[in-house]
């Protein structure tokens, strides 16, 4: 019998199926609606606030902070119409949570 030799991630990524496959493009949507997302925000907001989920036409925004989330909840206004106008017509609405765990993503 052979051994199976171990197989670099980028091998499994790209080969994926099945739920690996599902979580993989979830991850990549959202890493993308991110970007959107922090195009349409002030400066002072895109380092403190992240895109946390999309699902059932909503989106789900995280703050870092108490204060972060109250600045963004101003915000959602423009920000919902903006997005409608941006190829998310179906959007219901945007939920704000408070992520104090989270890091934000070094530049």
């Amino acid at each position: 019998m052979t051994k199976k030799r171990p197989q670099t991630l980028n091998t499994i990524t790209d080969n994926a199926t099945g739920s690996l496959r599902y979580l993989l493009d979830n991850i990549n949507r959202i890493k993308q609606l991110d970007k959107t997302i922090k195009s349409f925000l002030p400066d002072n907001l895109t380092e403190h606030c992240h895109v946390v989920n999309y699902r059932d036409s909503r989106l789900v925004l995280g703050a870092h902070a108490a204060a972060w989330a109250t600045r963004l909840k101003f915000e959602t206004p423009q920000l919902l119409s903006q997005l409608r106008q941006n190829g998310f017509a179906g959007l219901k609405g945007i939920d704000i949570i408070i992520t104090l765990n989270s890091i934000p993503e070094s530049k």
